[in-house]
């Protein structure tokens, strides 16, 4: 007897939760993704994210190159400094574009540690931000001792 309640109370519990977690499914709005409409907008996200990184325009250099007839692909060359974490900066790009659905994998090369990210989308690659590494860019002037 004490069986049979007790499949009894558990199959009550599990028609409960099933409804009330189909009720909060039903009640829950659907999420909505951005979408990129154009290449320029895209370009002005990347942009943005790489100045909201404190990297200057000096450090950046875009290059257009031809995929084939109908494509072609825009690469942007960043200088960092090597104390620059190319990792974070790749995770916080990550989180910008995740809202429109894109993917941006990376590649580290070795043993130069740069970075190439590449902004993915329906199977294509759309654009590449090439992350290098600048020695020149250490020195930093700290303060002047006389």
């Amino acid at each position: 007897m004490k069986i049979t309640k007790g499949k009894t109370a558990v199959t009550i519990l599990l028609i409960l939760s099933c409804i009330v977690s189909g009720l909060i499914l039903v009640a829950t709005p659907a999420s909505k993704a951005n979408h990129i409409h154009s290449r320029k907008q895209l370009d002005s996200l990347i942009i943005n994210h790489i100045f909201s990184a404190q990297i200057s325009p000096q450090q950046v250099r875009i290059v257009d190159f031809p995929v084939d007839s109908s494509f072609t692909r825009r690469m942007f060359q960043v200088r960092v400094p090597s104390r620059f974490s190319k990792t974070l900066f790749h995770v916080e790009l990550h989180k910008a574009f995740n809202a429109y659905e894109i993917e941006v994998p990376a590649k580290v090369q070795f043993p130069e540690h740069d970075m190439d990210i590449y902004v993915y989308h329906e199977n294509t690659i759309l654009r590449t931000i090439r992350l290098i590494g600048d020695t020149s860019l250490d020195t930093v002037i700290i303060g002047v001792t006389e």
